[in-house]
């Protein structure tokens, strides 16, 4: 396979769990798991100077990541999910405000990069400020013309605005966004949520994507793409031990597909695998054997997927 530079930006971040901080981010988890399918995958974002940003850095060395598109902020503590549990386990989610990757700044590095990328990947996020948001448009505008611009819009509560949602697709050439998420964008945009396939081509045509990929969890994906007909890829049967990281990865499968120019039917597989392989594991950020993810397509079982979408599977 070729070997490519992709660019993922925004947040590096700690889930502070009740057994001990997990990192993360959706971000971080991209970069990842595009590095472990063979490319040269550098995360842009900010650290603090303290124990958790040093952390972070060790444990991306540990994981063979590239630092060059890491920033350090002297005045701002590392990201941080505080995370509590009700008494049936469910979790609540806070995003700690005014944290480093609040803060990326432009800098001749971070141009340099952007003008050698092949693809660049990015939230919503690190938006929520108007210096990384600022910055991401300047990265923007330093990448050439071919590279591929994913959006993987991830919103998370009161870190989103629809300034920000519109702008972002206005600019993407690939969309990814789970079912959950379809109803805001319905509901701003005008989408048929009620039939997640009219959706995703409405999608395509309105934003003027190349590929737009839903994610349904356990149920598999829908993707759809400006040059062949929508697919459903059922979901694959697992042990699952959790689902954390689990759609960063699907996104990094179906975007080396793209990047590969496999089918549509292809690289929704290959995202839905790779999802599914991370969600056997616990942590977003374990390794994935690539020999164990070719042995699990070849040989994994699919779900039965669900009748509202089986018509459009070439499965």
């Amino acid at each position: 396979m070729p070997h490519r530079t992709i660019i993922s930006f925004g947040e590096i971040l700690w889930d502070l769990l009740p057994e001990g901080p997990s990192l993360g981010g959706a971000p971080c988890n991209f970069a990842y798991r595009m590095h472990t399918l063979g490319h040269h995958s550098v995360i842009v974002s900010k650290l603090g100077q303290d124990t958790l940003g040093k952390q972070a850095q060790a444990s991306l060395t540990k994981y063979g990541m590239s630092l060059e598109g890491i920033q350090q902020d002297p005045d701002f503590p590392t990201g941080t999910v505080e995370i509590q549990f009700d008494v049936c386990n469910n979790p609540d989610y806070h995003i700690v405000p005014h944290v480093a990757y609040d803060h990326i700044k432009p800098s001749d590095q971070l141009r340099d990069l952007a003008r050698k990328a092949d693809a660049i990947c990015f939230g919503t996020l690190a938006q929520r400020t108007e210096c990384s948001r600022k910055t991401l448009q300047w990265l923007l505008d330093q990448m050439g013309q071919d590279a591929l611009v994913v959006c993987d819009i991830n919103l998370r509560k009161s870190c989103y605005t629809r300034a920000t949602v519109e702008t972002s697709l206005q600019q993407a050439h690939v969309l990814k966004l789970s079912n959950e998420e379809t109803g805001t964008l319905a509901h701003w945009f005008g989408m048929p949520e009620d039939d997640l396939t009219k959706m995703g081509t409405a999608m395509v045509k309105t934003w003027n994507l190349s590929h737009c990929l839903i994610t349904l969890g356990s149920e598999g994906a829908l993707a759809f793409s400006a040059e062949e007909s929508p697919v459903y890829q059922p979901g694959f049967c697992i042990n699952m031990k959790e689902p954390i990281g689990a759609g960063d990865a699907c996104t990094a499968g179906f975007v080396d597909g793209i990047l590969n120019n496999a089918s549509l039917q292809a690289s929704c597989r290959l995202g839905c695998a790779m999802g599914a392989l991370v969600a056997t594991q616990s942590g977003a950020m374990e390794p994935v054997d690539m020999r164990a993810l070719e042995h699990f397509l070849e040989s994994a079982p699919q779900t039965h997927g669900n009748s509202r979408y089986g018509f459009l599977s070439s499965a």
